[in-house]
């Protein structure tokens, strides 16, 4: 077992064992953490891999609550589970998922399944296993898949498929590349990857990013999504009155030095959209740190293909 995975069986075993979280099982669980692994997160992801499986055997049961608890909730956290973006939407709201709610269910579940404790081991490793594979990626991780057509800008190598649109953005101040819009069907993705300077991280990003769109007279609600804590907000553009908002949701990652940021606008945005592509494309993408940098300025700039966009 890796590390991460060792302390989230600790915990899953202290609450099989006793039937609470004890304190020391809250601390590492780290539950209120989503911008890396933590034993939190492969515990959640090992109560997904579980209502998956059941679901593939004709099963939406959720695993039974706990004496006094809520089955509406179990319901709801299993739905999100499955990717229900209204339920998903509905927990985030309400902050239905917690660690005493995920340990109920899971180890209910463990229970009815009559899961034995090297298969709950194997359960758990996997969940990790499944943490650590999620992109985005960094060039030189080794783990990155090697299939698939990448665009190469330089900084960023993005996926690309027939019939995609991409559009390179300019710097306002020196005309340098600064990030690209991927454009399919009704839904665009602007990417954007800067260096994590400081205590720089996507949590502070998204921190300062709320704060500035409401200040600007919009809106912005955090959540968890496929590919981890983003925004769902609608944003003030330029435009008459009634046209004059935008809704959008920002994604964001955090690699070995950098911060890849996600704008996606257009139906992918919209609050009940399940539509895929706008996620595969971020987790595709690779980041590719410059040799070359300037500690005043955190963007990670492009370049144009060789085979032109």
């Amino acid at each position: 077992m890796g590390e991460v995975s060792d302390a989230a069986h600790s915990v899953l075993a202290q609450f099989r064992r006793d039937g609470f979280v004890a304190p020391e099982s809250a601390e590492r669980a780290e539950f209120d953490v989503w911008d890396r692994m933590t034993p939190g997160l492969v515990l959640l992801v090992a109560y997904q891999v579980l209502v998956k499986l059941r679901e593939e055997d004709g099963r939406t049961d959720p695993g039974r609550p706990a004496p006094g608890s809520d089955e509406e909730t179990a319901e709801l956290m299993a739905r999100a589970m499955l990717g229900d973006e209204a339920a998903a939407s509905e927990t985030s709201r309400r902050d239905l998922i917690t660690l005493d709610r995920l340990l109920e269910l899971l180890a209910s579940v463990i229970a009815e399944e009559s899961l034995s404790d090297e298969a709950v081991d194997a359960l758990v490793e996997a969940a990790e296993e499944s943490c650590l594979v999620v992109g985005p990626w960094d060039e030189r991780d080794d783990r990155r898949p090697l299939g698939g057509e990448l665009v190469d800008l330089g900084g960023l190598l993005v996926p690309t498929e027939p019939g995609l649109k991409i559009e390179l953005m300019s710097s306002r101040e020196d005309g340098s590349l600064a990030g690209v819009t991927l454009i399919r069907g009704r839904t665009a993705i602007q990417l954007q990857a800067f260096r994590a300077l400081g205590d720089t991280s996507w949590a502070t990003v998204r921190e300062d990013l709320a704060r500035t769109m409401r200040g600007r007279g919009g809106s912005a609600e955090e959540r968890v999504g496929p590919a981890g804590p983003e925004l769902q907000a609608v944003v003030r553009i330029q435009g008459p009155p009634g046209k004059d908002r935008q809704t959008a949701r920002v994604l964001g990652h955090d690699g070995p030095g950098w911060i890849l940021r996600g704008f996606v606008t257009g139906v992918g945005a919209e609050p009940d959209s399940t539509e895929e592509w706008p996620y595969e494309t971020f987790q595709g993408t690779v980041v590719r740190m410059p040799t070359e940098t300037r500690d005043d300025d955190p963007l990670i700039r492009l370049r144009r293909p060789e085979s032109g966009v």
